[in-house]
């Protein structure tokens, strides 16, 4: 049996983060490419902070307002980065909803979505206690909920309906869902609608990401306005 959590609170055991759009897919797409792991982080200064410590060839994606900040290699864009080669490389998601779903000391951390339902699906039925949190805060994203609720009805089929599961039935369509959704407007009315339709696609990316580290930003150590962190992820084999 695993549940669906829509409240920000230290899970008891293994997670599942659930996120689709604006960053959630795009991570799994860059590891299935090869990416040797993908950071998530608060904002554009800490990514700059970690590029600079990770150097080489770090890929630093993020935007604003649909542009991608100075300095930046490009946006949080499905579309343009399908297909490129990453072997080796690593990548920095500037992404705050998906950076602060987490609570400091959870470990046990791992990423589904539409696009890597099947791989997350095969690895995730045998683990006991399986909490899904959709990401947002405070408040969980839309298209987060109905994804957590088609993770959870192929996980427990049994479980009792709940809020995910009803969007779920409201929304049979994912695209439909990410549509209606707010963050789905915000691309829409950015003229990228094509997000959508490639963030909806199940089972295409063969990875589940899985926290494998974070760092900590002292606020006073790098002149943040509070303490910040970072998440690394990388492939999860099982």
């Amino acid at each position: 049996m695993c549940r669906v959590d829509l409240c920000r609170t230290p899970a008891p055991g293994p997670l599942v983060l659930v996120e689709v759009i604006p960053a959630g897919s795009l991570l799994t797409l860059l590891l299935a490419q090869g990416a040797l792991e993908v950071w998530v982080a608060p904002g554009p200064k800490v990514a700059r902070l970690l590029a600079q410590e990770l150097g080489g060839e770090t890929l630093l994606l993020g935007e604003v307002e649909g542009f991608p900040p100075e300095g930046f290699h490009g946006r949080l864009s499905l579309v343009e980065l399908e297909g490129i080669d990453l072997k080796g490389k690593r990548a920095i998601l500037v992404a705050p909803a998906l950076n602060q779903s987490l609570v400091p000391g959870e470990e046990e951390v791992y990423l589904a979505g539409f696009r890597n339902a099947k791989a997350a699906l095969e690895l995730l039925r045998p683990i006991q206690g399986l909490v899904l949190r959709p990401a947002g805060a405070p408040e969980p994203l839309l298209s987060a909920v109905v994804a957590a609720g088609f993770l959870q009805k192929k996980l427990s089929p049994e479980a009792p309906l709940s809020l995910a599961s009803a969007l779920l039935k409201a929304f049979p369509d994912p695209q439909e869902a990410l549509f209606q959704s707010p963050e789905g407007q915000a691309l829409h009315k950015e003229g990228r609608t094509e997000e959508l339709a490639r963030a909806s696609l199940i089972g295409v990316d063969p990875v589940v990401p899985r926290l494998a580290g974070v760092r900590f930003f002292p606020k006073w150590e790098y002149g943040l306005t509070q303490d910040r962190y970072a998440q690394r992820f990388t492939p999860w084999t099982g």
